[in-house]
């Protein structure tokens, strides 16, 4: 596997040739930064369309991602003089390479991070690779905004996501994808709650893949995986009991769109039971998040009696 550094110093100068065939066709899809209800906006596309990476080696995928400031038909000037574009997640695997800058965006020890503009333009692209098939994910907002008539904007109001599709040769990444539905007594963003769909036979899990579920995208959620035939299904959703849909045959891209019944499961072991009560007890009265059961800012009597009413459930997929 390709490491960070030999990603960083090599992709460029290695594959010239497939990174400018790239950059021709990821004009269409740039990111363009604006306003939009007194806030900071990404301009188009909203959604952002799934994307398919380039491959013009066995083992390393690539995919251009542009952005620049919007300019409105009739406009002699851009919407905004500048703002800073700031990751909140991305798929462990994903590297956002910049020439010049190296390493922008990783899941750890980059700065995840850039400022439009730079070097006197707000225009700049940026190569994501990844060295495995399979689907990965770039979450990001944009912050500090300002305007063309110099006024501080409030930031993106919600995360933007791109969903990148590294295809094996010869063949497709299996994918599903869909919504997600939190239990009704839920009532915080579905983003803090970390989603993980496993592929399993009988009880053994062959695949597992995990991302934070984001409303705001083309899918809630959408993962991939190389393997195809006849699986069980289970989803599992943080502070939530798992679901399973049996005998799901893994091929091509598919929706499932996943509803979450039970809350109280505080510790994720897909049992709500005395550890969560225990758990739920001595955060009492603060704002610990696991805890927080129904994600209303506060540990108290509602997330208590979540855990009670709930107590002996087990989820679908450790049955």
């Amino acid at each position: 596997m390709l490491n960070n550094a030999l990603i960083s110093l090599s992709l460029l100068a290695l594959f010239a040739c497939t990174v400018q065939a790239v950059h021709a066709q990821g004009h269409e899809a740039d990111i363009l930064y604006g306003f939009e209800n007194g806030h900071t906006a990404v301009m188009q596309p909203t959604p952002h369309p799934v994307r398919t990476m380039a491959r013009p080696q066995p083992t390393v995928f690539l995919q251009d991602v542009g952005m620049d400031f919007f300019t409105p038909d009739g406009w002699l000037t851009t919407m905004l003089q500048s703002c800073r574009v700031q990751q909140v997640w991305i798929s462990p695997g994903l590297i956002g390479t910049k020439s010049g800058f190296g390493n922008v965006f990783c899941p750890s020890g980059c700065i995840n991070q850039f400022s439009l503009p730079t070097s006197g333009t707000a225009h700049h692209h940026f190569i994501f690779s990844a060295s495995q098939p399979g689907v990965y994910v770039w979450d990001m907002r944009a912050v500090s905004g300002v305007d063309y008539q110099g006024r501080s904007l409030p930031d993106l109001p919600y995360i933007y996501r791109i969903y990148f599709v590294a295809n094996p040769q010869g063949s497709s990444v299996n994918r599903l994808f869909g919504s997600v539905q939190p239990a009704s007594q839920y009532v915080g963003s579905s983003y803090n709650l970390m989603l993980t769909v496993q592929l399993k036979t009988g009880a053994s899990v062959v695949v597992q893949s995990q991302l934070p579920p984001n409303d705001a995208a083309i899918y809630d959620y959408m993962v991939g995986f190389t393997q195809s035939g006849t699986y069980d299904v289970v989803a599992k959703l943080n502070k939530h009991l798992s679901v399973k849909v049996s005998g799901v045959n893994l091929l091509g891209a598919q929706q499932r769109d996943w509803v979450f019944g039970v809350l109280g499961d505080v510790n994720n072991d897909d049992r709500i039971n005395d550890d969560d009560l225990l758990q739920v007890l001595f955060a009492f009265g603060s704002n610990q998040p696991l805890a927080d059961l129904n994600g209303d800012g506060v540990v108290n009597d509602v997330d208590l009696l979540i855990v009670l009413f709930n107590f002996g459930l087990i989820g679908e997929g450790s049955q």
